[in-house]
C-alpha cells in the first residue's frame, strides 16, 4: 500500500512542477502578446498619412517559415507525452520557372519534313546547345542566383524599409512562435499524461484495498469460529 501511495505522491509533484512551468509560461506568452499589438499601433501611429500596416498588405502567394515537428516522448513508450519543436527552415529557397516545352508540328508535317530538314535541325540544336553553354559559362553564379533567389521574409510585404516597431513586433511574434507556444503545448500534454496516470495509481491502490480486505473477512471468520471453542475447553 505504500508503494501506491508513493507514487501518487511522485506524480502529484511532477504535476505540480509542470502547472508551475505552465503558470510561468502562460505569462511570458501575455506578455510577448501584448507587446506585439503594442508595437504594431506605435507602427500605425507613427505611419504616413493614409497608411496602415495590417491585411491590405498582404501579399496572397505567403509560405510558412517556420515548421512545427511533433516527436514521441524522451522515454520512447507509447503513452508518452509528445514534444513540439518549432524549427526554420531556408526561407530564401530559389525557385526556378518550369521548363516549357516548344511547339511541335502535327505528325503528317513531321514526316513530311524528317527526310529534307533533320540534318540542318540537328546542326541548329547543336548551334543552340553550344551558345547556351558559352551564356552560362560567362554569366557569374552570383548573379544567376540573385535572379532566382525570392524573398519570403513578410516584413518585406510593408517595403524595404520597414519601421523599427514593426520590427520588434516581429522579433517578438518569432520568439512566441519559437520557444514559448512550444514549450507550453509540450507541458500542457504532460499535464495531461500525468493526470491519467494518477488516476490509474489510484485505481490500482483501490483494487488493492478491496482485495486486502476481501482477504481479511474469511481470517475474521475464522478467528470468531475458533474463539467460543477456546472458551469451552
Amino acid at each position: 500500500m505504500d508503494d501506491f501511495q508513493k507514487r501518487i505522491d511522485s506524480l502529484l509533484e511532477s504535476y505540480l512542477e509542470f502547472l508551475d512551468e505552465y503558470t510561468r509560461l502562460r505569462a511570458q506568452l501575455s506578455k510577448l502578446q501584448a507587446g506585439v499589438y503594442q508595437n504594431i499601433a506605435r507602427a500605425n501611429f507613427s505611419a504616413e498619412r493614409g497608411l496602415r500596416y495590417g491585411q491590405d498588405q498582404y501579399d496572397e502567394r505567403m509560405q510558412a517559415s517556420r515548421l512545427l515537428r511533433i516527436s514521441a516522448g524522451d522515454d520512447g513508450e507509447d503513452d508518452s507525452a509528445p514534444s513540439f519543436h518549432v524549427e526554420k527552415f531556408n526561407s530564401s529557397a530559389t525557385e526556378t520557372p518550369p521548363a516549357t516545352e516548344p511547339d511541335r508540328p502535327s505528325s503528317g508535317e513531321e514526316e513530311q519534313e524528317s527526310d529534307d530538314d533533320a540534318p540542318q535541325e540537328r546542326k541548329e540544336e547543336r548551334d543552340e546547345n553550344s551558345a547556351e553553354q558559352e551564356d552560362k559559362e560567362e554569366k557569374p553564379a552570383g548573379e544567376e542566383a540573385a535572379t532566382s533567389t525570392v524573398r519570403k521574409d513578410p516584413l518585406f510585404w510593408f517595403g524595404l524599409l520597414a519601421p523599427m516597431p514593426l520590427r520588434n513586433a516581429q522579433s517578438l511574434a518569432i520568439e512566441a512562435m519559437e520557444q514559448i507556444i512550444p514549450r507550453l503545448v509540450t507541458v500542457n500534454a504532460e499535464m495531461l499524461r500525468l493526470e491519467i496516470e494518477v488516476g490509474r495509481a489510484r485505481k490500482r491502490r483501490t483494487k488493492s484495498l478491496q482485495k486486502s480486505k476481501a482477504e481479511l473477512v474469511p481470517a475474521e471468520a475464522e478467528v470468531q469460529a475458533t474463539t467460543p471453542a477456546v472458551e469451552a475447553t
